[in-house]
């Protein structure tokens, strides 16, 4: 029987990571198989570990749901960057890697001594990203920021909500969920690199630069007709009925989508072939398009008193788009997202049982491996007297000097 290897095993990152982006992009190469180590300090520790939801309601840096979900299959070792000796063992540990990622503000790695300059000094194969939210040059590269501020200035706000009232944005740092996939892509393309050439490589990933791709039809449209699209609420230029309509229950709702002729005939005898729906002008788009407000109007009242999976299976055994607008609730007893066992339940020694959400991305023939977030610092000790061969007297010695803090 052939041995199953993951993507990325025997790849070791170590991640200098802060807040969503950098993180989850080392916890989905964790959970390919890469072995992943996170440097953290007591002093400052990672600002997530101090978000909500906390388990009990009991603030704790070890007891927060929102940290554990982005800092999935990895170690936590702790390093006080700003002294010598933790210093030196930050960079005993890039010795020991193949990748190197960090998300802090450009220039901080600098100000530490461990830029890439200072680190291909001891790893000259080494690959390094640097995904900061503008970069590593330009007016606004030190600037620091989140995804809340950065979905703003990537156009995804002003897109976002109904065209006479104010943009509201997709919700929370949307684009934190949008960056790490192409940071993982570039991290494979780089080490995919190395084996064919032998050399490492710098990648500067601004985040801007990343989430202004998911904005790409609306530049277009804007470079070919010098006019940018803005809100449209739930339409669609091409579609309708295209929305979200009501349902029985307390805020619930299901989204029906109709692209094509065919589609509106099945919503049509879903619907028990009401007389206004049978209307000639209907049955085309361009018609459709023309009443589309008529039209959410008269879908919601057929929607309004039924169930939102009800309607959602009525449509899609009728091959018209429709889904449940799920909540938290329902994404976690979701039947096809259990059937795919997207989410795997496993015991925090602080949190109890937590569920841990892998990559979107299953290969076949290298299943990914998801295992729980570290407390602060608990490698610490295993890392120095495993990893880096130190012994007992040479760590009680950093750790009394607090360079392991």
């Amino acid at each position: 029987m052939v041995k199953q290897m993951a993507i990325l095993e025997g790849i070791r990152i170590l991640e200098f990571g802060w807040a969503v982006a950098g993180p989850l992009t080392t916890s989905w190469a964790g959970g390919y198989g890469a072995e992943v180590i996170k440097v953290e300090t007591r002093t400052r520790p990672d600002i997530i570990r101090s978000f909500t939801p906390f388990k009990n309601d009991k603030a704790d840096l070890n007891n927060s749901h929102f940290f554990a979900r982005e800092n999935a299959t990895k170690k936590s070792i702790t390093l006080n960057l700003k002294h010598p000796q933790g210093r030196e063992v930050a960079l005993s540990l890039v010795a020991r890697c193949d990748v190197v990622l960090e998300s802090y503000t450009s220039g901080a790695m600098t100000k530490l001594g461990l830029a890439y300059q200072d680190l291909v000094q001891v790893k000259p194969d080494l690959i390094m990203i640097s995904s900061c939210m503008y970069g590593q040059s330009g007016d606004l590269r030190s600037m620091p920021g989140y995804g809340m501020p950065l979905t703003a200035l990537c156009g995804l706000t002003h897109l976002t909500g109904w065209p006479d009232r104010e943009p509201c944005g997709p919700y929370g740092a949307y684009t934190d969920y949008l960056v790490p996939r192409l940071n993982l892509l570039a991290i494979a393309a780089a080490l995919d690199h190395r084996r064919r050439t032998g050399r490492g490589v710098y990648m500067d990933a601004a985040q801007l630069e990343a989430g202004a791709q998911f904005v790409a039809p609306a530049l277009l449209q804007a470079a070919l007709t010098g006019e940018a699209p803005t809100r449209m609420g739930n339409q669609d230029p091409q579609a309708a009925p295209h929305g979200v309509y009501p349902c029985a229950g307390r805020d619930r709702w299901v989204a029906i989508t109709v692209f094509s002729d065919g589609q509106w005939e099945g919503l049509v005898r879903a619907m028990g072939s009401p007389a206004w729906a049978l209307e000639q002008e209907l049955a085309q788009a361009q018609g459709r398009l023309a009443r589309a407000e008529e039209l959410d109007q008269r879908i919601a009242q057929w929607t309004r008193p039924q169930e939102a999976r009800t309607v959602m299976e009525l449509l899609q055994g009728m091959k018209v788009p429709a889904g449940v607008a799920n909540d938290g609730r329902d994404l976690g007893r979701d039947p096809q997202i259990v059937f795919d066992g997207h989410y795997a339940r496993l015991e925090h020694p602080v949190m109890g049982q937590v569920d841990y959400a892998g990559h979107s991305l299953t290969f076949s023939a290298a299943p990914q491996r998801v295992e729980r977030s570290p407390c602060l610092g608990e490698h610490t000790r295993e890392i120095c007297l495993g990893l880096l061969g130190m012994d007992e007297e040479e760590y009680a010695r950093l750790e009394q000097a607090g360079a392991l803090e």
